[in-house]
């Protein structure tokens, strides 16, 4: 009985020493694969099974529901209205942002005095609460003391209601979102400028080429990888867009500015329905994943 016992041991010591390596790596990562596990991956499973369940988050357990909210999603309400909008207002603001982001950083990446300070500058906006940003937009397009108000009624202009007017509304709260998030975008891009190798520019001088051809044959080209990572990280902060509607347009007028996020929270901390939030986020979690899927192997082919 001694000796396999002793065997067993002996094995168990040279399959320790062999993945030595590995055991450690494993050991040191335990702590961050545990947060994932507790803070990512159990919400997110937690949320699918809600999404087959009635329950009001305060009272009793999760009653099974079957596809009742899946087909609720579909029939009732503007939950798929709200679906569409959403992906509308990211599209646009990643089109917007995107494209000032890479010509913002096309023009801090040049060597003039101050670079640096104006870089940071660019970014900060990223750095502020989108809170803060959507406290000081109610401060300034207030129907009654706004500042917009004052200085329209100053110049003899009739002031304009914005929260009266789904453009407007849809308009300002683009505007900041493209306004707060250009900042990561110049970030990103001006990294993957002052990477590209500075030969491509040379031989490029040397066949003749002229700056704005240099930019549409070596600068885009090179920087492909750039645009599929920020095109992607956009289409999954697309759907997130929820602060600006929660804090200026309140979903108004009419409901013509309310957005999936902010309907995911209506029905969980409002109506207390998370069976149906918890199936309104699978949805936003399907299209984000398809976006995504799609983007990226269209990039893949561009860049094959």
């Amino acid at each position: 009985m001694s000796q396999p016992r002793k065997l067993s041991s002996s094995r168990l010591r040279v399959l320790l020493r062999r993945n030595q390596d590995g055991i450690i790596g494993y050991a040191i990562l335990s702590p961050v694969l545990l947060g994932f596990a507790i803070f990512s991956i159990f919400p997110a499973l937690f949320v699918i099974y809600l999404s087959f369940m009635e329950w009001n988050g305060v009272e009793d357990l999760p009653v099974w529901a079957g596809l009742k909210n899946y087909s609720a999603f579909f029939t009732q309400g503007d939950y798929v209205a709200s679906l569409l909008r959403a992906g509308a207002y990211g599209l646009i603001c990643l089109f917007f942002s995107t494209v000032f982001g890479f010509l913002i950083a096309v023009l801090l990446n040049l060597k003039v005095i101050g670079s640096a300070a104006i870089r940071t500058i660019w970014y900060l906006p990223a750095l502020v609460p989108f809170a803060v940003v959507s406290q000081m937009a109610v401060a300034v397009l207030n129907p009654v003391d706004g500042l917009l108000k004052q200085m329209m009624t100053r110049f003899g202009l009739e002031p304009i209601i914005f929260q009266k007017s789904a453009l407007w509304m849809s308009f300002w709260i683009i505007l900041l979102t493209v306004w707060k998030g250009v900042g990561g975008t110049v970030v990103i891009y001006l990294a993957g400028l002052q990477g590209i190798d500075t030969t491509l520019y040379e031989a490029a001088r040397v066949d003749g080429a002229s700056k704005p051809k240099m930019l549409w044959h070596v600068t885009i080209p090179s920087l492909r990888p750039i645009t599929m990572f920020v095109l992607i990280t956009g289409i999954i902060g697309s759907f997130q867009i929820f602060e600006p509607v929660q804090l200026i347009s309140r979903g108004g007028p009419n409901g013509e500015t309310n957005i999936i996020l902010y309907r995911i929270y209506q029905d969980a901390f409002q109506g207390f329905s998370f069976g149906m939030a918890s199936a309104s986020s699978v949805m936003v979690l399907l299209a984000t994943l398809t976006f995504s899927i799609i983007q990226y192997r269209n990039s893949q082919r561009s860049i094959t």
